[in-house]
């Protein structure tokens, strides 16, 4: 396996062994090898050359409305240690000349590791990246529903060790995902004078009809929500955060599939109803959704 491989794949940040990085016929560790006029020695800030393949990304053009394909054109790497690489890249489109608005090149950067860059079949995981995409270009899960897009970003923000941002993204998620059932529903969960009641209490009530909480958190589902908003609110450390992340991304990724479950059920069931009207049989059913004409 090439680094390209792992580049391309850079959403798995798991260690894989890769064929060797450097090129020994150019470059010679100064540690570990004699001087040699014929090759350059890689030290801490060297920027040397990589032919790690190429890398081949896949995102979506709005302009085409379609998939597009990108692949990189140029590589620079800067050597941090031994154990760490800077590498960017120009990607470029290979759908560009179907396309007379295609905004050309997208810049990429990613921060790798590897046991030592200077092994025959180094092991090697990314620490970071970051993409500089045009604008009419976008990740697959911003063409998806919003939830998708805010989970992509929760995601990216752990990686990033950013806890609170993190989980403030869930906290959305979770808030959004419960009043739009609760709406949908017809729940009460507005107060007199038009505005939302505390969540907490709406959460209970659309929990109540629904079920949304997953058995696995029936009882501790409301302290898991407090810890969620505690974080939200600044009363935790970012460390404390970044503990609790993967508990309450479980949770609220369960909420939202059972909340999608229960939506997709209300769908069926007002179709149906609707269907049987049209061909002059009344129906009486009173079941999930029977109250959302």
């Amino acid at each position: 396996m090439r680094l390209s491989t792992i580049l391309s794949e850079y959403e798995n940040n798991t260690s894989r062994q890769v064929e060797s990085l450097i090129d020994r016929d150019k470059y010679y560790d100064p540690e570990e090898d004699i001087a040699d006029e014929y090759r350059e020695a890689v030290e801490n800030g060297s920027i040397i050359e990589l032919d790690i393949g190429t890398l081949i990304l896949h995102f979506f053009c709005v302009a085409k409305n379609d998939n597009v394909t990108y692949k990189s054109t140029i590589q620079h790497c800067l050597v941090v240690n031994n154990r760490i690489l800077s590498i960017d890249c120009i990607l470029e489109c290979i759908d560009c000349n179907s396309c007379k608005n295609c905004q050309r090149t997208i810049q990429a950067w990613f921060l790798i590791e590897a046991d030592n860059i200077f092994s025959d079949k180094p092991s090697v995981r990314i620490l970071k990246y970051n993409f500089k995409v045009p604008e009419d270009i976008k990740f697959f899960y911003e063409t998806s529903d919003i939830y998708a897009e805010w989970f992509a970003k929760a995601d990216y923000a752990y990686r990033e060790k950013l806890g609170a941002g993190s989980v403030i993204y869930l906290r959305t998620i979770f808030e959004s995902i419960t009043k739009e059932l609760g709406n949908l529903e017809g729940l009460q969960i507005y107060k007199a004078n038009g505005n939302l009641k505390p969540f907490i209490e709406v959460l209970s009530t659309v929990d109540e009809k629904c079920a949304i909480i997953p058995d696995l958190y029936k009882q501790d589902g409301y302290n898991l929500f407090k810890k969620l908003s505690n974080i939200a609110h600044g009363n935790a450390s970012e460390q404390e955060a970044l503990e609790y992340y993967p508990e309450l991304r479980r949770l609220v990724k369960g909420i939202l599939d059972n909340i999608n479950r229960q939506k997709e059920e209300i769908r069926n069931n007002k179709e149906i109803r609707e269907a049987l009207t049209k061909i002059g049989f009344g129906c009486s059913y009173s079941g999930i959704g029977a109250n959302n004409e």
